[in-house]
């Protein structure tokens, strides 16, 4: 049976899509309304030897997940690398889909991973939505914080968010729009702080259905929202190897070198994923503050002791504890301290 390369371009009203043989050769090419009878027909019109190349996007993962029954194969790929098509001179569906069952016959193309099970998907979404709750917050907190320092009242720390708090910072404030203004930004306040109360609701009991966010929270300073990142966003511990893992969550460094030798200084790779940076710094943080000994504690001091820099210390701990994270997920262990530290004392350097 023949292969068979077919490139979808997604639409949220219509989509294009194009089938190409192994030679290249057109085989079919058709538009339709994006549903998914339209985008299953199309695929099995083609055999079942057919293999689908979609470009990442807000319909990426549905698609994805709706024709991975009907194809041999199904990828994603990062329209950021697809320059063929993004800086084409001559843009429209039908060419872009064309384009893409050809970078598929190819391979020429870099694939972004989803996962085929609807429930990883959903909790993802779950986690995602949680961390903008969590931004947005954040964001009408400082502008609270700024207005005040507009009218020259000057806060620190949180006591400025509570009951009290408000009421004095807006009884310092002389405008009486500028007050009015604030109690609308502190009712808004409420309301985000609620719903992102009920978001963690919402993720917590949904990780009652990966057993190994229990088993991350035994890892000092992680407790159910940083063992429930991992989780979304790695989503198989399979996919990386140690410094993929480290890229992939923004703290591999960059090395340039010409004829053997460096250009330029190392610095932190910006690319990835941010929120996973994130989760290391607070699992990090947490585990510092935390009383007694523990393995990321020992760790960290015995990468100071080794490079005589703290920041870089610190950044070997957050790659490590991403590295143990995955470990006890990929290797169905129990967290101990002696992932970080082996065996031996504690405080031993």
């Amino acid at each position: 049976m023949r292969k068979v390369y077919i490139g979808i371009d997604i639409g949220s009203k219509t989509s294009a899509a194009a089938a190409i043989d192994v030679r290249g050769r057109l085989l079919a090419a058709e538009e339709f309304k994006t549903t998914e009878r339209n985008l299953i027909g199309f695929v099995q019109r083609q055999g079942k030897r057919a293999r689908v190349l979609i470009e990442e996007g807000e319909l990426a993962g549905w698609v994805y997940r709706t024709l991975l029954p009907d194809a041999e194969i199904v990828e994603v790929a990062d329209p950021k690398r697809n320059a063929w098509i993004a800086k084409a001179a001559r843009k429209d569906d039908r060419t872009d889909a064309l384009k893409l069952a050809e970078l598929l016959r190819l391979g020429s193309y870099s694939p972004i991973y989803h996962p085929e099970e609807e429930e990883m998907a959903a909790f993802k979404v779950t986690v995602k939505h949680y961390d903008r709750m969590v931004k947005r917050t954040t964001a009408v907190m400082n502008q609270i914080k700024a207005i005040l320092r507009g009218q020259g009242v000057i806060t620190d720390g949180k006591q400025v968010y509570g009951i009290k708090g408000r009421a004095e910072a807006i009884s310092e404030v002389t405008r009486p729009e500028v007050r009015e203004m604030l109690m609308q930004d502190y009712s808004l306040l409420d309301h985000l702080l609620k719903e992102r109360a009920r978001a963690r609701s919402l993720v917590v009991r949904l990780s009652k259905k990966f057993p190994v966010i229990e088993r991350f929270r035994k890892m000092p300073g992680v407790d159910y929202v940083l063992a429930s990142r991992f989780v979304a966003y790695i989503q198989n511990p399979n996919r990386f190897n140690k410094r993929e893992l480290w890229r992939f969550s923004s703290l591999g460094v960059v090395k340039r070198e010409s004829a053997g030798s460096s250009v330029g200084r190392e610095h932190l790779d910006k690319a990835g994923n941010g929120a996973l940076k994130d989760l290391s710094r607070k699992a990090f943080n947490g585990a510092m503050t935390t009383r007694r000994d523990n393995g990321i504690k020992t760790f960290y001091q015995r990468s100071c002791a080794r490079t005589g820099n703290k920041n870089h210390a610190r950044l070997n701990t957050q790659r490590k504890i991403l590295v143990v994270m995955n470990a006890v997920w990929r290797d169905g262990t129990e967290y101990s301290d002696e992932m970080f530290i082996g065996k031996g004392a504690f405080g031993s350097t």
